[in-house]
């Protein structure tokens, strides 16, 4: 009986307590596409720089929305990661259509690091900007989206600007599973205590992270963290390690990107990252799975099993899941009754947790587009 009573109380406190720092978080934060459209004349000098892969399929669209921002002063650092596709074909024609864009060709990894991180560092090596907005090569913008995420970035005398993309996704199970991972997410780094200097919350999304770039070398730059497979999020550690004020913003329309292709690519994208972001300890993924299971999907069984008071409780649960889901759904066609559903979310959500554990040892390591990174290295590189 206590049972009912232990994990029906420790799931609503959970999402009480979360779900309520939300609320009031929601209600001063600012959506980018509210921000008022800047002075493009006045705003400093920014590079932004996006690392590519193989992604002959996505990036000429994306680009070009780069190459249609209202930000005069502006400079373009696209780097080839090795790719075996025609994503340096294409890129080297858009270069040489557009002034402002500037290809570089990595054809080696170095040793100790990852792929996306060393390109990364390789570009801002070039960098002339005051500021630097590291991005992913199949993020689109509005026009606008750049000159207000700089603009609010200096009203608010920011170091690092995080904004949220939309994210684009299709058929209901895909947008239960990724709205019920995001929602963990946004819970787990505490986004409304991003801004607060006193506090360690940070985050980091690799769609958006602008970063002023005097803070950015003092902090070390992505050769702080050559080895960790979370550097987005990581990034945004180290910034706030060092002194740096931060800001969390959504992005409205301003920004979308497709980050998976269903659920099958949600499986395989997370696999890579769920044991890293867990700095690769069993004990830590274990109960990680406990926890999800607890407030994931517990509370649609303690609905009708159990005494009248914890069954009460997993229903304030429940509707604390809707409330979430209301306040920050990663799409605006995601209804938040798709958080009714949550309990299949978390059954895929442990299910990609355990399935990254299993095969960064079956493996001796994480292999990630082509590439084997050992398992010593990647834990010796967590940040």
């Amino acid at each position: 009986m206590w049972m009912y009573w232990l994990v029906g109380s420790a799931a609503f406190v959970i999402w009480l307590s979360r779900t309520a720092s939300l609320h009031w978080n929601a209600m001063r934060v600012v959506r980018l596409d509210k921000v008022p459209a800047a002075n493009t004349e006045s705003l400093p000098r920014l590079s932004i720089i996006l690392a590519a892969l193989n992604e002959e399929h996505g990036i000429e669209p994306a680009l070009k929305t780069l190459l249609a921002l209202n930000y005069p002063n502006l400079e373009i650092i696209a780097v080839n990661d090795r790719s075996t596709d025609r994503t340096g074909k294409i890129l080297d024609r858009l270069a040489a259509e557009n002034d402002c864009l500037r290809v570089y060709h990595i054809h080696d990894l170095p040793s100790g690091w990852l792929g996306k991180n060393h390109a990364l560092h390789y570009g801002s090596r070039h960098a002339s900007g005051d500021w630097i907005l590291f991005t992913d090569a199949d993020v689109h913008f509005e026009p606008t989206a750049v000159s207000r995420a700089m603009s609010y970035a200096i009203s608010q005398r920011l170091d690092h600007l995080v904004v949220m993309p939309e994210l684009i996704l299709s058929g209901r199970l895909e947008k239960i599973a990724v709205s019920f991972f995001m929602t963990m997410l946004i819970f787990r780094q505490q986004i409304w205590k991003v801004s607060d200097v006193r506090s360690s919350a940070h985050i980091g999304l690799g769609a958006f992270n602008l970063v002023r770039t005097e803070s950015y070398r003092r902090m070390g730059g992505h050769a702080a963290l050559p080895m960790d497979v979370i550097d987005d999020v990581k990034l945004g550690k180290l910034m706030k390690e060092a002194g740096g004020r931060a800001d969390f913003v959504p992005g409205g329309s301003m920004v979308k990107v497709q980050w998976v292709n269903g659920v099958s690519g949600l499986i395989r994208g997370l696999t890579k990252n769920a044991f890293a972001g867990l700095n690769y300890n069993v004990f830590h993924a274990t109960g990680s799975s406990l926890t999800l299971l607890v407030i994931g999907f517990w509370p649609m069984i303690g609905l009708w099993v159990g005494p009248l008071v914890p069954r009460l409780l997993s229903l304030g649960t429940i509707i604390c899941m809707v409330w979430a889901l209301r306040l920050a759904p990663p799409s605006p066609r995601v209804s938040p009754l798709y958080a009714l559903c949550y309990p299949i979310a978390t059954l895929i959500l442990v299910y990609i947790t355990l399935r990254s554990m299993v095969f960064v040892y079956r493996d001796g390591g994480v292999i990630w587009r082509g590439t084997h990174y050992p398992l010593a290295e990647l834990r010796r590189g967590l940040v």
